[in-house]
């Protein structure tokens, strides 16, 4: 291979490298570090790589229409079908059947911006998840099974979620082996792309309702689980809380509280508890689709890990950096978080 010295570039040439660099830096910005989005149109019809294959999203005109379109294929037109004729529908059905109603009431004829119901934001955001899981790693049938089934749909919901804040964030997802009976297994094991560190990943969402932000329970039971490498823990505490700062938020300091009380007590067969980092999220797609604005909160803490918790007391500065350099990784989670919340609409970034 030779290398060339940039002095010796045309500046024509330059100028094409600078205008990819600064393409490439916003489709980052917009999609974070998973594989782009690939497309294209060919005979009037729109095709996705998705994964090794090609999706034929036929006349549709955004990425956004894409996405429904795809979730219909993953789930199968007999499920589908089956669920119309109940009452009391799944909770996928009644986001789709208020995007339709929304639809036809708010943005007729030509492609628009509107406000987004929560249930369009529910809808949109399920079916990118998966097809960012597809699209970097794998979408296992088993998974699909879960979403579908009302029982397990809350915990397929929120992991799909989890696995889709690491792939934003820079990691590849191995997914855990959960059907064989010798051992437990945490979702998935992440695997930074850029250091390489490992981490095996577990998520646990709360069901809707509950008063209090105590998370004892959901710790314990992801800790209790075989883990390989570093852990990070994800638990959604699904409050209906909406307080104007997160800082003052009752459910924020309930699970933090319930966390520090665990470290001094929590045992796992006798042991110890291990130490692991903790995302708390209370995010809640699930339950109320019909609000305009779903409100995201998430907050980075640790079970065992002082200096990554939210009132660490650094010395100084360089302690800081030193300890962001530590955990960076971890830190690159929670960014991602905070930063891709919005769903491309378009194709090329």
């Amino acid at each position: 291979m030779k290398v060339i010295s940039p002095s010796r570039i045309s500046p024509e040439l330059l100028e094409l490298l600078q205008k990819k660099k600064v393409v490439e830096e916003q489709r980052i910005a917009q999609q974070g570090f998973g594989k782009p989005i690939i497309s294209t149109e060919f005979n009037g019809r729109r095709l996705v790589e998705i994964g090794s294959e090609i999706f034929d999203a036929g006349n549709c005109k955004t990425f956004h229409e894409v996405l429904p379109a795809y979730l219909r294929v993953l789930l199968g037109e007999e499920w589908i079908k089956k669920e119309l004729e109940l009452v009391t529908r799944h909770p996928i059905l009644q986001w789709h059947n208020a995007m339709i109603a929304y639809q036809k009431k708010n943005i007729p004829g030509e492609i628009q911006t509107a406000s987004t119901l929560g249930a369009i934001s529910a809808l949109l955001g399920l079916s990118y998840n998966l097809y960012l899981m597809a699209h970097n790693s794998e979408l296992q049938e088993k998974l699909i099974k879960r979403l579908k089934d009302l029982n397990q749909f809350l915990g397929a919901h929120y992991e799909i979620q989890v696995a889709a804040f690491c792939i934003q964030a820079g990691f590849e997802i191995t997914l855990e082996d959960e059907d064989d009976p010798n051992s437990t297994h945490c979702e998935f094991t992440a695997t930074n792309i850029k250091s390489g560190r490992k981490f095996s990943v577990e998520a646990k969402a709360r069901t809707h309702g509950k008063n209090s932000g105590a998370i004892s329970s959901q710790l314990y039971s992801a800790l209790k689980k075989s883990a390989e490498h570093e852990r990070i823990i994800f638990i959604n505490i699904n409050s209906p809380e909406k307080p104007k700062d997160l800082e003052s938020a009752k459910w924020l300091h309930e699970a933090i509280a319930s966390i520090r009380g665990a470290e001094t007590r929590l045992k796992i067969k006798g042991d110890d508890a291990p130490p692991a980092y903790v995302f708390l999220t209370n995010q809640q797609n699930a339950c109320n689709f019909n609000d305009l604005e779903l409100d995201v909160g998430v907050v980075a803490e640790s079970f065992k890990i002082p200096s990554f918790r939210v009132d660490y007391p650094f010395a100084g500065l360089k302690e800081a950096r030193d300890s962001r350099g530590r955990h960076k990784e971890v830190t690159d989670i929670l960014e991602a978080i905070k930063r891709h919340h919005k769903i491309p609409s378009t194709f090329d970034g």
